[in-house]
């Protein structure tokens, strides 16, 4: 397979005027969804390390094309955005399929390693500064760039979490309130932009310097960009750190300020807290839809079993957010 795979590899970078040896082809995930493989090319006048991040063509409800994934990233960084270099997209019906090629970005992306590890330890400092900064620049882009994503309002996404937790038949008193109370909240008086869905500790490269890339984009649509504060602030991304709200490494205050300091739109952290409701929710349905697929026989996964288990610690988080000084 990776012969086959070096092969079309060549051809499509030839399309880019990009020619020579491929060598040390390796996978680093593999899923029903996404493949991500890592090379290198080596030319006359040097070696560079690649990244190919490949869709099967059958996604799932909430992701976009892999393809469009790179069309995202090339415009977010010509506004200045860290994200990685696109060097060449596919489309589903070329040999290489729903694919893109991109630049290798040094650093790391697991969570606990950038979390634990001393070379990070200096890095960690600014972090939080850094990742409101460059994903409010993300949220400038012109959302007429994007016609081929979904426009998720912030009442249709709480509707659709609702309908799809009632839909399991798993009764739970706390997500019933936690409906009630959202309906009831002020997201943010502020215009739909582009929202990455899932701006978290896990999609941001990391090295000793700071923030390097902001990966994973398949949950991209259009709706209130708040909504990535929320998300990276969410306990479930702090692993274990929970006193640093930031992804278990900064302080919301800093987080804010980087944003700030780029939108004009000024945000508050009561703001986020709705943000972070919402996000815990959210993350608990998924965690249900995770485990349905593993219970149902639709797909046999230990990883999403237990991933299931999760809903009881978003339950958890939400009591402590609404009623116990959370935060």
């Amino acid at each position: 397979m990776s012969q086959d795979l070096e092969k079309v590899l060549s051809q499509k970078l030839s399309e880019e005027s990009i020619a020579g040896e491929i060598f040390d082809l390796e996978p680093l995930t593999g899923g029903a969804s996404k493949e991500i493989w890592k090379f290198e090319l080596k030319t006359k006048a040097q070696t560079e390390k690649y990244i190919l991040r490949r869709g099967s063509g059958i996604e799932g409800p909430l992701a976009i094309k892999t393809s469009d994934e790179a069309k995202i990233q090339k415009i977010v960084k010509s506004l200045g955005a860290s994200v990685p270099e696109i060097v060449s997209v596919s489309s589903l019906e070329e040999p290489l399929g729903d694919a893109y090629i991109m630049k290798f970005v040094e650093g790391e992306s697991i969570a606990r390693k950038i979390l634990r590890d001393d070379e990070y330890k200096n890095a960690l400092k600014n972090l939080a500064f850094e990742c409101g900064e460059s994903i409010a620049k993300i949220h400038q882009a012109d959302i007429s760039e994007f016609p081929f994503l979904p426009r998720k309002s912030v009442s249709d996404q709480i509707n659709d979490l609702y309908n799809t937790y009632v839909s399991f038949n798993q009764h739970s008193p706390v997500f019933e309130y936690t409906y009630l109370w959202l309906k009831e909240q002020s997201f943010g008086e502020i215009n739909d932009s582009l929202v990455h869905g899932d701006f978290r500790l896990g999609n941001i490269i990391v090295s000793q310097m700071g923030l390097e890339s902001i990966i994973d984009w398949e949950l991209a649509h259009i709706g209130n960009p708040l909504q990535d504060l929320g998300w990276i602030c969410g306990n479930s991304w702090r692993f274990g750190n929970t006193d640093k709200v930031v992804g278990g490494f900064g302080n919301i205050e800093d987080l804010l300020d980087g944003y700030n300091s780029i939108s004009e739109y000024k945000v508050d952290t009561k703001t986020v807290r709705a943000w972070q409701v919402f996000g815990t929710f959210r993350w608990g349905v998924i965690c249900l839809i995770q485990a349905s697929a593993h219970l149902t026989g639709s797909v046999n996964s230990v990883e999403k079993a237990a991933i299931g288990r999760r809903v009881s610690e978003t339950e958890i988080d939400i009591v402590d957010l609404l009623f116990l000084g959370g935060k």
